[in-house]
């Protein structure tokens, strides 16, 4: 109903007050039929393909995402409160923000929301949040617009600096419009600033990489299909040529006998003297393997992951896949996350802060995450080596077993610290008093 509808506006130029704005109509029309890669020329990836061609048609693509956000959903988020110049965390489920944001719905939890608000952002380069109220109170629960069904419209198209006048949820037969102030909109900045105001996926520098990946995958089940057998073993002597209704039963005969998984690998045999004829190439032959392997690289990289951790057979060292894990929090997830966390910081917050007349803050609770612990424990043990053998030549300068000058000289030489600092550690002794 609503591409019938626009499909009559199009047509109908008394609709539009200028050249712009019908053609701004045009390409959202094209855009609502999956045909945005067509606009201008450029192969522009529309949210549709993203999600269909990348998240749910090739493997790696999922992988890497699901791994991301299943990641940055796990990592706590806290609510605090200031008192007295102090920031306190919530813990009472009775504070209705922190209910809010321990299940922003019925319908999920947290966890699933989040991955939800970091799936659609990552695929679209758009998130649609929307606040729904209860009458006569402030937020009861939150709920995520999917980005593909989401039109903006702005009161000025013309204008670059224009407000938006309402965002346009056209989902089945149902179209909806929401007021700015009901929409939390958070988006990928796209630097060719698009007309339709939305954002840039994350998977559009890959636009050219997921096509060759998809094709990798594509040939990779042709060869089991077409070429399930690796060789044929035939007469090795001249004889009549076959005639044509031969050849169809031969041919019909043998990709019944060679093709699919159940043949893989295996020979098959004709009458009379025979000799061996290969067939077909081997994914490695073809470099299948190494096209597919350097797509995955390409797709991490985008996402800030190592590839080790999806199994890349190059650099799959102990040390490399721990550095690789640290990466995945320190590099990708956390980032993403505290993208969301500042996003609720500018337009949650100040919401319940008027409506409780309390001052809150969101952060990430960073502390439960045991990759990046453990190099904090290493460092703590460092620092708990070094003061103890500086604590052991200062006690050595006090009780005399060695002169302060020495003790001074070994801490600058052994332990790199600087003078004015080592004099500090081992100070003066003080001058003796006569009674």
């Amino acid at each position: 109903m609503v591409i019938i509808d626009k499909l009559k506006s199009l047509f109908t130029v008394k609709n539009f007050g200028t050249v712009g704005s019908y053609f701004q109509e045009a390409k959202s029309f094209i855009n609502l039929l999956g045909f945005g890669d067509l606009w201008g020329g450029y192969k522009y990836l529309s949210d549709i393909k993203a999600i269909r061609e990348g998240y749910k048609s090739n493997e790696d693509i999922y992988a890497v995402i699901d791994r991301l956000i299943s990641t940055a959903a796990s990592i706590p988020i806290c609510l605090y409160e200031k008192k007295s110049d102090k920031w306190v965390k919530i813990e009472s489920l009775n504070n209705d923000f922190l209910k809010l944001l321990s299940k922003p719905n019925p319908k999920q939890t947290l966890k699933d929301y989040r991955k939800e608000q970091y799936l659609n952002y990552s695929l679209t380069g758009n998130l649609f949040e929307l606040k729904k109220k209860a009458t006569g109170f402030g937020i009861e629960q939150l709920h995520i617009l999917p980005s593909q069904f989401v039109e903006i419209e702005m009161i000025n198209e013309d204008d670059f600096f224009s407000e938006v006048k309402y965002y346009e949820f056209c989902y089945g037969t149902s179209d909806i419009k929401y007021f700015p102030d009901e929409i939390i909109h958070l988006k990928n900045i796209d630097p060719e600033y698009p007309e339709n105001r939305k954002g840039m996926s994350f998977i559009q520098p890959l636009k050219s990489a997921l096509s060759t990946s998809n094709q990798v995958h594509t040939a990779e089940e042709s060869m089991i299909e077409n070429r399930g057998a690796t060789g044929m073993i035939s007469s090795n002597q001249e004889g009549y040529p076959l005639t044509e209704e031969e050849r169809k039963e031969v041919d019909e005969n043998f990709k019944d006998r060679v093709g699919g998984a159940k043949n893989y690998n295996k020979m098959i045999t004709l009458g009379s003297n025979v000799k061996y004829n290969k067939l077909g190439s081997t994914i490695k032959e073809l470099m299948l393997e190494d096209i597919d392997i350097n797509k995955l690289r390409k797709f991490c990289n985008v996402f800030g992951l190592q590839s080790q951790i999806f199994n890349d057979p190059k650099n799959k060292a102990y040390n490399n896949l721990t550095e690789a894990n640290k990466g995945l929090y320190t590099q990708a997830a956390i980032p993403l996350a505290q993208t969301f966390v500042d996003n609720w910081n500018e337009n949650l917050v100040p919401i319940f802060n008027e409506q409780d007349k309390k001052e809150y803050w969101i952060e990430l609770d960073i502390s439960k995450i045991e990759v990046l612990q453990k190099d904090k424990k290493q460092e703590a043990e460092k620092n708990k080596i070094v003061t103890q053998s500086l604590l052991s030549v200062a006690a050595m300068v006090s009780s005399g077993q060695i002169d302060r000058e020495t003790g001074i000289n070994i801490l600058v030489f052994s332990h790199g610290i600087i003078k004015d600092e080592a004099e500090l550690i081992i100070p003066k002794p003080k001058p003796i008093q006569n009674e």
